[in-house]
């Protein structure tokens, strides 16, 4: 039997077709010490279930490989595992944003202001990083697929978010300048009423001190009180364009009345008086104007407005005083006519003194 002779270019051959054999039996694996290599450990069952902890929020997260990133990979899982946490504490938000503006509608308070609140208090309730614990992570070696898991007790979380609303109802007194210092206000006293429902022994300590925001908090609330002065609040509801025409004369002399005029727009009594108590008004006047017009003599327009006029008595609702006035004015063309001096006429009637007071 002829024996063929192995030449030193045919071996080196072999080597390289063993080598390229045996790395193609391990293509899905990785070189040691690379982070997406196996560690021989059973993949964990909170990949799939997150796992039951009592008392306690579990988030997962999960990342695919990014070309070969492991840390925008560990990021991205990180965020995944906040979301899920924030979209089980959310309920718990939701839920207490829903009675803030279910208590305003009973109390036929400012629904625009409370809804500005509660979009404020849910960016405030959102937890970080910083807020949760790290509780194991999985590295699966065949797709370098990455879990993490990260946990924040159910009691810690609540009172975390109840002071998070807090400190941003204490910021919003700062911030949101067009609101009024009744609605500020209000904000600050809610925001003294979450921070007493804190527990900060659950807190991390790093999370403050609940004397020092005590008195932050009341100073402020002492402060806008003695801004919010009871008084005479006036409205009007009209159709447009009559209300824009008799608003800027209608506030001129509602300062001049040392009254405070309210420029949003109300038609219904109700509405009207849930707006005085923003405003802090102890008794509310509300001026409902309409007009109409008619061809004259000499081809002259002749414009009637009535203004009814009814005080109200803000704390318990009931009409205290009530007059209507009517008047005319005369002009070639409806552009002319004057309603804003109409308007001023009869409301210096007789009549409306008592209504007016």
């Amino acid at each position: 039997m002829m024996r063929q002779k192995i030449t030193w270019p045919m071996a080196v051959g072999m080597v390289w077709l063993l080598a390229l054999t045996g790395c193609a039996g391990k293509s899905a694996t990785y070189p040691e010490g690379h982070p997406c290599a196996g560690t021989g450990q059973p993949r964990p069952t909170w990949v799939h279930d997150g796992g039951t902890l009592d008392g306690t929020f579990v988030g997962v997260g999960k990342s695919g490989p990014m070309e070969g990133n492991f840390f925008l990979q560990k990021m991205s899982a990180r965020q995944m595992a906040l979301v899920n946490l924030l979209d089980q504490v959310q309920v718990t938000v939701e839920s207490s944003m829903e009675l803030m503006e279910s208590q305003a509608q009973t109390t036929d308070g400012d629904l625009s202001a409370t809804r500005l609140a509660t979009r404020r208090l849910r960016v405030a309730s959102s937890l970080t990083m910083n807020d949760v614990t790290f509780a194991g992570s999985y590295m699966d070696p065949s797709s370098c697929t990455l879990w993490v898991r990260y946990t924040i007790r159910r009691d810690t979380a609540e009172n975390l978010v109840a002071l998070k609303q807090a400190k941003a109802l204490h910021q919003m007194t700062y911030d949101e300048e067009a609101a009024t210092p009744a609605q500020k206000l209000r904000w600050i006293i809610d925001a003294l009423a979450r921070l007493n429902d804190v527990d900060f022994s659950v807190l991390p300590k790093d999370a403050g001190n609940r004397n020092h925001f005590i008195s932050v908090f009341t100073a402020r609330k002492a402060e806008l009180e003695q801004r919010v002065n009871p008084g005479m609040v006036w409205m009007l509801s009209a159709p447009e364009p009559l209300r824009s025409t008799l608003a800027p004369r209608i506030s001129s002399l509602a300062e001049a009345h040392g009254a405070v005029f309210v420029g949003a727009p109300c038609r219904e009594a109700n509405d009207c008086l849930g707006q005085a108590r923003e405003y802090a008004g102890d008794r509310l006047l509300l001026i409902k104007a309409a007009s109409r017009m008619r061809s004259g003599t000499l081809g002259m327009l002749q414009g009637t407005l009535r203004l009814g006029c009814t005080r109200f008595d803000v704390g318990t609702g009931a009409p205290v005083a009530t007059h209507t006035a009517e008047g005319n004015v005369f002009g070639f063309h409806d552009k002319v006519l004057d309603w804003a001096n109409l308007a001023e006429t009869l409301l210096d009637d007789e009549g409306m003194s008592p209504v007016l007071k």
